[in-house]
């Protein structure tokens, strides 16, 4: 190999070494943007200068990149400045935030909760009383809920009547609980079951003293998601409760934490426990822990 064809390899190399650092650079900086527009009150105009001034240097590396007047040495020479910006700019914004935060979550404490103490007690105490059968429950379900749906596109033509008729609802992701994407199952319930999750997350949030949210993972199944169901879980029926709209299944290891007053994930289950202990002791559900699936089964009643 000539030496031409080494200096050239050696050139490349290097070239794309400083392309994928520039790049690395560019990250960190909107990593740093990101962190600070999640933990600062930052008035809106500061953030267009910000964006402004990001596009006007992504347009700069571009105008540069695609020049080729310059030589290798002021290549290099340029690059380096490239990245210089957005490095020198992250390590302001992560030695100025953190300071700010602070306020801002102990004015978040103050005004929105108390000061916080660690739940006592422990999951498995409420969880060993979480043993409602599919017997018990189903006979809640027939009596608060409806007849089995056939299919989902069944359930959009009879929505507005039963919505009309206040006996059907459809329950999305709101500032108290997190509706996961359902893949056997559509978001529609009867009205109690909505007031039950509504109280759920009031008595979660206030335990935790966060606006850290659980997430439903099953609500309403048709006889169509039933027979789809069976294909990955055998154990799926088309006498399961989830058929009358009166029960739901919440993830006990999953949840959307607050961001400004984060929890042990332990003290989080704990707090959904007592919660579902709770209301379940004063009659309003029944609740089975479902080991596979990691949730609660929740029929109310």
């Amino acid at each position: 190999m000539s030496s031409y064809d080494k200096n050239s390899i050696k050139r490349f190399a290097i070239k794309t070494c400083y392309y994928l650092i520039t790049l690395a650079s560019i990250a960190l900086a909107a990593w740093a943007l990101y962190y600070a527009f999640r933990c600062v009150e930052i008035h809106f105009a500061y953030w267009v200068v910000v964006y402004v001034a990001i596009a006007a240097y992504l347009l700069l590396a571009i105008k540069f990149a695609r020049s080729r007047r310059r030589g290798f040495h002021k290549f290099l020479a340029h690059s380096f400045l490239l990245q210089l910006i957005p490095i020198v700019a992250s390590v302001l914004i992560f030695c100025v935030v953190p300071r700010m935060p602070n306020r801002v979550i102990e004015r978040v404490e103050q005004e929105e909760f108390g000061p916080y103490k660690p739940l006592q007690g422990k999951v498995s105490t409420y969880e060993r009383a979480f043993n409602d059968m599919q017997d018990v429950q189903k006979r809640a379900a027939l009596t608060n809920g409806l007849p089995p749906f056939e299919s989902r596109a069944q359930i959009e033509e009879q929505y507005r009547e039963l919505r009309r008729k206040k006996t059907l609802v459809k329950i999305e992701t709101n500032s108290k609980y997190v509706v996961r994407p359902l893949t056997y199952s559509a978001p529609y319930v009867v009205p109690k079951v909505e007031e039950l999750l509504d109280d759920i997350a009031d008595l979660f949030q206030q335990k935790t003293q966060s606006n850290t949210r659980f997430m439903v993972t099953s609500v309403l199944r048709t006889e169509e998601d039933i027979k789809k169901l069976k294909r990955v879980n055998g154990n799926a029926s088309s006498a399961s409760c989830h058929c009358n709209a009166t029960t739901i299944d919440i993830s006990y290891a999953r949840f959307d934490q607050d961001l400004f007053r984060p929890r042990d994930g332990y003290q989080l289950r704990l707090a959904l426990a007592q919660t579902l202990h709770e209301l379940r002791k004063a009659g309003r559900c029944y609740v089975k822990r479902e080991r596979k699936q990691y949730c609660y089964h929740i029929t109310v009643r």
